[in-house]
Formats: structure tokens, sequence, C-alpha cells
């Protein structure tokens, strides 16, 4: 996809990964949850979300329950404010939002603001896609995204804001936290 270009990658999508395994070394220190918690780290996304579609259509031909989806790609820029991220609404269920709203209601104090990327920009949508409940919370709204994704320019720089990433690791664990019970 990306040909001989550079792409490190620092906001597309370490970012995410990084919140979730933050989170994960976080949960690994308390009781154990009631409920499984898988944290998947998907090939081909840019392709075609390949990864993404092949375990969340496993996932419904074996009929595995799955209480929710959260899906964290992009949160290291602050492009519509320091502690304001975009809410995606497309390919992602009411009862996550609402879940969101209330996990940010009760513990972050985020500004959310709903936005549609407009098709299916990450890999929630093939598990929304299968019939099951995902949640996207997003660095910015899609107008105010990091522009450098996918570019030698995607490396961590003046622009980083880890004050900023670090929220979505809480949303992470309250998310978790949540449905895990």
């Amino acid at each position: 996809f990306m040909g001989s270009k550079t792409a490190p990658g620092a906001d597309d999508n370490a970012s995410g990964s990084a919140n979730l395994l933050e989170a994960a070394r976080i949960l690994t220190m308390g009781t154990p949850p009631a409920r499984t918690i898988e944290i998947y780290w998907y090939a081909g996304e840019e392709g075609g979300l390949l990864g993404s579609a092949e375990i969340a259509k496993d996932a419904k031909d074996k009929a595995k329950k799955v209480v929710g989806v959260l899906q964290l790609d992009m949160t290291l820029f602050a492009g519509s404010g320091e502690f304001t991220l975009g809410s995606m609404t497309d390919f992602t269920s009411q009862e996550m939002r609402d879940l969101l709203v209330q996990i940010n209601r009760d513990y972050i104090g985020a500004n959310i603001v709903e936005d549609k990327c407009g098709y299916g920009c990450s890999d929630h949508a093939s598990w929304y896609r299968n019939g099951y409940p995902t949640l996207m919370p997003f660095e910015a709204t899609v107008k105010g995204m990091n522009g450098n994704i996918h570019t030698a320019r995607d490396t961590v720089s003046s622009t980083s804001n880890f004050r900023h990433s670090a929220m979505f690791t809480k949303i992470a664990l309250a998310f978790l936290m949540s449905l895990s019970k």
C-alpha cells in the first residue's frame, strides 16, 4: 500500500496501540474481570480492513458472544482542541456511544463531538458489519485529524499531545471495566 515511502505511524496507529497496552498493563494489576477481554492488532487495515474482517467474521461464524468492541486508532493529535474527541457515529452502536457519554460524565470530562468518517474508516467497521456493538472515539473530528498520517511526518513531534492521548487510555479502562463485569 505505501510503496517505498516511510510512514513511521506514531499516530496512525501506534498511539491507539500504546493506549491499549497501557490499559492492559493496568488491568493486570487488579482483580481479574468476570468476562474475558481480548485485545487485537490487525493487519491490512488500509488495504480494506482485511485482518479485522477475517477475525470478526470468524467470531460471528462461531457465535462468539462479544458485548462490545472499542477501536482506538489515532489518539495523539489534538486537532480539535485538547481533550476534544470525535465520537464516530457511522459503523458504531448507539448503546456504546451512550456508554462513552456516561464514562465521560463520570470519569473523563472531555468534550465529545459526534462525527462521521463517511466510510468504514477503521477496524470497528468489520465488527459492526458482523452485528457486534462498536465504539470508536477518535483523536479529533475528521476535519481536525492529523494530516501527517501515511507520510514520513507521522512521528512524535511538537504537535504530539500525550496528555490528550492519555485520555484514551482512561476511556479504554472505563470501557473495559464497565463491560467486563
